[in-house]
C-alpha cells in the first residue's frame, strides 16, 4: 500500500513539473521587432515629399494626398532646393505628416532661439 501511495505521489509530481515547466520558460521568450526606416525628402512650403529609393512623390492636391513618379507641372519647380532630409517608419510619409510639421516647427523655434542668444 506504501507503494502504491508513493508511486502516485510521485505520479503527481512529475505530472506538475511537466505542466509548469513551459509556463516558467516563458518569461525567457523574447520577441524582436524590426521598424524600417524610409528615406524622404521634404518640401514643406508646399506639402511635398519625395522617397528618393523608389523615386516616389507623396503631395496634397485639394486636401487629398497623391502619390506618383512625376510631379504635376505647377509643382515641380518647388523640388529643386531646399528639402529636409528625413527618415520615417512608414511607406507612405504623409501618414506622419503632423509628426513632421511639428517637429520642423520645434527645430526651426530652436534655432530662432538660439540665434537669439
Amino acid at each position: 500500500m506504501n507503494i502504491f501511495r508513493s508511486l502516485i505521489a510521485a505520479l503527481i509530481i512529475a505530472t506538475s513539473c511537466a505542466v509548469a515547466t513551459p509556463f516558467a520558460n516563458a518569461d525567457d521568450v523574447t520577441v524582436a521587432t524590426t521598424t524600417t526606416k524610409h528615406h524622404y525628402v521634404y518640401y514643406g512650403d508646399h506639402e511635398i515629399y519625395f522617397a528618393p529609393d523608389t523615386k516616389v512623390y507623396y503631395w496634397r492636391e485639394n486636401g487629398t494626398w497623391r502619390t506618383g513618379a512625376e510631379l504635376p507641372v505647377e509643382s515641380r519647380t518647388y523640388v529643386r532646393t531646399g528639402g529636409v532630409e528625413l527618415d520615417l517608419d512608414t511607406e507612405r510619409p504623409y501618414e506622419r505628416h503632423n509628426w513632421v510639421v511639428a517637429h520642423l516647427k520645434e527645430l526651426k523655434d530652436r534655432v530662432r532661439h538660439d540665434d537669439k542668444d
